[in-house]
């Protein structure tokens, strides 16, 4: 049973943001920059970011070329330029609101491995750059195939590199720690372990429905709006935004003495990715293998994968180094049909955004910003 105090206190706002995971924090920091009266809760059913902002590998990058090149198939040259330039615009957003410092960005540059199968892409390279010309103002990718022995990979596997200035990388930890302490510092309420039940309005204004998980008892959060922002969880608060879920995996390696690469790199359209973090490697991806078993809201272990990850590790990225793994971990992305962010209107006052589709840290400052102009 609540109190006369708690009832007073908590229970009423401005506006509920479900999610704390780097999207609700983007929204709940664009709407008090925009609009410093605005009394605004974050609730989050876990006691850190259920979803995958503090599982991912830390990534801040807008695509690699071959990634590029499959969604001029999937959703069109346009399309696909947009989102691109969104990304981009994304990171800006949270470098200027962060620091770099306090993100622990590092621009190291990416690099895109070139296998036999994906050599057609090198022939496209000037094509993709006269494109992205329009959005960055010179040209992005080239081959850096010196960097092949440099870095030390299989040259026999590893055919060419593509190399882009533009790729980064962030202390994920850092930078939701940090992202946190931003929102509170500027007066926002988070309240942990608050799984929300449902969002419906009663007598015109959104409620929010928590079980309390010590009386047994249901909280009831009233509000002027909602913005769901729970990604792959929010078809699970409602049935009709339309998102899957999309695991991935996730490994790191002990410290390895004089470890050469240093930088962002990606594989395979994108399903594949990894990146030196200090002297160790971050290996993630994979879900290709098993699109199947990793549509699921389980944070359990696919070995499969991981077993791949391992065996590339060994045989195409650090051949003539030795290594162990210390430790594997999950994340649980959200990805629509289309493959593309969408923010959805559910009730006037009730409102989804979703679905960053694997570049969250890329993609939620900006769409933060289209939310909050479309509807505050």
């Amino acid at each position: 049973m609540l109190s006369f105090w708690e009832k007073n206190s908590f229970l009423n706002y401005d506006v509920i943001i479900i999610g704390s995971g780097i999207l609700g924090l983007s929204v709940a920091s664009e709407i008090s920059e925009k609009f410093t009266d605005q009394k605004i809760l974050i609730l989050e059913k876990g006691i850190l970011p259920t979803g995958a902002s503090t599982k991912n590998a830390g990534f801040a990058c807008f695509g690699s070329l071959t990634e590029i090149l499959s969604d001029f198939k999937t959703k069109g040259e346009d399309e696909t330029l947009k989102l691109v330039y969104d990304r981009l615009k994304g990171i800006e957003i949270l470098r200027e609101r962060l620091t770099d410092e306090k993100t622990g960005y590092e621009n190291y540059g990416g690099y895109e491995l070139i296998t036999e199968k994906e050599i057609f892409a090198l022939n496209e390279i000037d094509s993709i750059n006269e494109k992205l010309k329009n959005i960055i103002g010179e040209n992005v990718f080239e081959t850096a195939n010196d960097k092949i022995p440099e870095f030390g990979f299989d040259a026999g596997k590893v055919k060419s590199l593509v190399y882009s200035k533009y790729e980064s990388q962030v202390d994920t930890g850092e930078l939701i720690k940090n992202y946190i302490r931003y929102v509170q510092e500027r007066g926002i309420t988070i309240l942990t372990g608050c799984e929300v039940k449902e969002v419906n309005i009663k007598n015109s204004k959104p409620e929010v429905v928590v079980s309390h998980n010590v009386f047994h008892e249901d909280l009831i959060f009233q509000c002027g709006k909602v913005v769901i922002c729970a990604n792959a969880f929010s078809s699970k608060i409602f049935s009709d935004i339309k998102v899957k879920p999309g695991r991935g995996q996730v490994l790191i390696t002990k410290p390895i003495d004089g470890l050469r690469l240093k930088g962002v790199f990606h594989y395979d359209e994108g399903f594949y990715y990894f990146r030196n973090y200090k002297n160790r490697i971050i290996f993630g991806g994979g879900r290709n293998l098993d699109f199947e078993n990793e549509e699921s809201y389980q944070f359990r272990y696919n070995f499969k994968i991981i077993d791949d990850l391992e065996n590339k590790l060994i045989n195409m990225i650090l051949p003539a180094e030795e290594f162990e793994i210390d430790m594997i971990w999950t994340g649980i992305m959200g990805f629509t049909e289309n493959k593309l962010p969408e923010i959805k209107d559910i009730d006037g006052k009730i409102i989804s955004a979703i679905s960053c589709n694997g570049m969250g840290v890329a993609l939620s400052g900006y769409l933060a910003k289209k939310v909050i102009k479309k509807y505050f």
